[in-house]
């Protein structure tokens, strides 16, 4: 038999027990207290891993009498692992509410500034869909994408940054980076501004995340620089200190639907104009482990698209 069918046949032969066993060592760095966490003996527990470590061709581990740690290969296998167990633990989760409540389950990781539009499509499509259950948690983008990639969530909106391989990306919305300032101040005067006009403003804008990395380096791009003395991670904070005119803040213009315009002025910023791209993704492996979430995906991308406040910032294309 050639090598790589002997590898296939190997590989179809590991078991979940198996990668459990391997992670819960990984995380211990102990085989007894691994072994005492997963209620088998330690020669046993031992036995197992030696045996994965077969059928995958190589050494998981460097033992010492004191420590275990992963070696090289074992440290590049667990992410995989992870997400094979994390996949594993919602199917079966999946498989109980269909058994159940004959209903599938779509688990959606969904930025701060895009949960309203997103929970809006999301009720649009429940009658057309109502076999499927969508469960919505929100998080930063970085930490939606480990997500995705891990298995915790079936699809995630957020901005695309960093290696996307793998994914399969759908653009959502264009979302343009705003000033807000408190009505009366002068730069509220413009229908926009460039942002070379801040440079006398205490300049707010929140720190973490995709919008963080935006500001940050268009302002010093620009000769500015954050409010020292001022910051903000909630959108309540940076209002408040708009509203007092201490200080003008930076905003994508998802974060302000539904302001207080009677309070603040929105101004689009120019030279350069900055928008970030919101974008629908999930796993390519989706459309043969979750094929109901694929629809799912596809009929939320409809019911944002055809919102008359977002359509003219659209781009029906998949990038």
């Amino acid at each position: 038999m050639a090598r790589s069918d002997t590898t296939a046949a190997n590989l179809r032969m590991i078991s979940l027990r198996q990668i459990r066993c391997l992670v819960t060592v990984a995380r211990t760095g102990n085989f007894s207290r691994a072994a005492e966490e997963l209620s088998v003996s330690q020669p046993a527990l031992s036995a197992t891993i030696r045996q994965l470590e077969q059928r995958l061709d190589m050494t998981l581990f460097h033992r010492t009498t004191h420590k275990v740690a992963l070696t090289e290969q074992g440290r590049l296998l667990m992410p995989h692992a992870e997400r094979l167990l994390t996949t594993a633990h919602n199917a079966l989760v999946d498989m109980h509410a269909v058994i159940v409540r004959e209903r599938t389950t779509v688990r959606l990781g969904v930025m701060p500034s895009a949960v309203a539009m997103v929970a809006q499509a999301v009720a649009t499509i429940r009658e057309t869909c109502p076999d499927t259950i969508v469960h919505i948690a929100d998080g930063r983008s970085d930490e939606l994408l480990e997500g995705l990639r891990t298995g915790v969530y079936d699809m995630i909106v957020g901005v695309a940054s960093g290696n996307l391989e793998g994914l399969e990306t759908h653009l959502v919305v264009e979302d343009e980076l705003l000033l807000v300032v408190a009505k009366g101040h002068p730069l509220a005067d413009e229908t926009e501004q460039p942002w070379s006009a801040l440079g006398r403003s205490e300049i707010i804008h929140f720190a973490g995340g995709s919008i963080g990395e935006l500001a940050t380096a268009v302002l010093h791009d620009s000769g500015l620089a954050p409010s020292p003395r001022y910051r903000v991670d909630q959108v309540e904070s940076l209002y408040g200190l708009v509203r007092s005119g201490l200080a003008v803040g930076i905003m994508p213009r998802l974060y302000t639907q539904g302001s207080r315009s009677n309070e603040v002025s929105l101004v689009p910023l120019f030279r350069p104009a900055i928008k970030r791209k919101v974008m629908l993704m999930y796993r390519s492996q989706l459309h043969e482990e979750h094929r109901s979430g694929v629809a799912v995906a596809r009929d939320i991308l409809e019911a944002l698209r055809t919102r008359d406040d977002l359509t003219d910032s659209f781009d029906h294309k998949d990038e």
